[in-house]
């Protein structure tokens, strides 16, 4: 049983790191240089973004800020694909190099994603997190995929980084991405563990994680809940 609860909360801490990664998901992941310009849609509901649940898309403030007046910074397409995917070497990726690395990764484009740049860290990353972890995972009474299953597993959510949606296919992440999808746990069972043995939702299924938003998400555009 001590064994079992070690195990657990090892995997529970890649779980914590890889959330940690994506706090900011909801955060602006770009700058822009000059003046912003917005459009604002009439109302006397006051600002959309922080109005009473429900929100009003006619409340909502757009900005028209022209595309290429941003430096991209980040992107977070395919979930934590920057933050574990990429050079975890060194320490789950956290020293300068690695940073440096990330970086580089942040600002390139699924474009680069698709010619291939970023699959020989994707297949080392993948490597060295089954080396930490697959003995914990088997103490914990799961199958590991082997590093080839693996990148066939999650390869084709993360590379490119995009989110991908068929509408002849069930609608659920992978296939697209809803606010209330837990897309970390189900990642992380993609690129660990043997799905011909284990479902995509068996770590989603574990109580290890909050099981909800702490605040309720709007029912209408933008649909995200107010800052907390």
């Amino acid at each position: 049983m001590k064994t079992q609860t070690i195990t657990w909360l090892a995997i529970a801490s890649l779980a914590g790191f890889v959330y940690a990664g994506c706090e900011d998901d909801d955060a602006d992941t770009t700058t822009a240089q000059g003046t912003t310009s917005q459009a604002t849609t009439s109302s006397t509901t006051g600002n959309g973004g922080s109005g009473a649940a429900g929100g009003s898309a006619d409340s909502y403030v757009f900005d028209t800020t022209p595309f290429d007046s941003y430096t991209q910074t980040d992107r977070h397409g395919a979930v934590e694909a920057g933050t574990v995917g990429i050079a975890v070497a060194s320490g789950l990726g956290l020293n300068g190099e690695d940073i440096a690395i990330r970086d580089d990764y942040n600002a390139s484009t699924p474009e680069d994603d698709a010619a291939g740049d970023w699959v020989p860290e994707i297949s080392a990353s993948v490597g060295i997190l089954h080396m930490v972890l697959d003995d914990d995972l088997t103490d914990a009474g799961l199958t590991p995929a082997s590093n080839a299953t693996s990148l066939a597993q999650a390869g084709p959510v993360i590379v490119p980084d995009t989110i991908k949606y068929n509408p002849a296919q069930p609608t659920g992440y992978p296939n697209g991405r809803a606010l209330t999808d837990p897309v970390v746990d189900i990642t992380v069972a993609a690129a660990l563990l043997d799905l011909s043995v284990h479902g995509l939702s068996t770590l989603a299924d574990l109580p290890l994680n909050p099981p909800e938003n702490d605040v309720p998400f709007k029912t209408a555009f933008p649909y995200l809940a107010d800052p907390h």
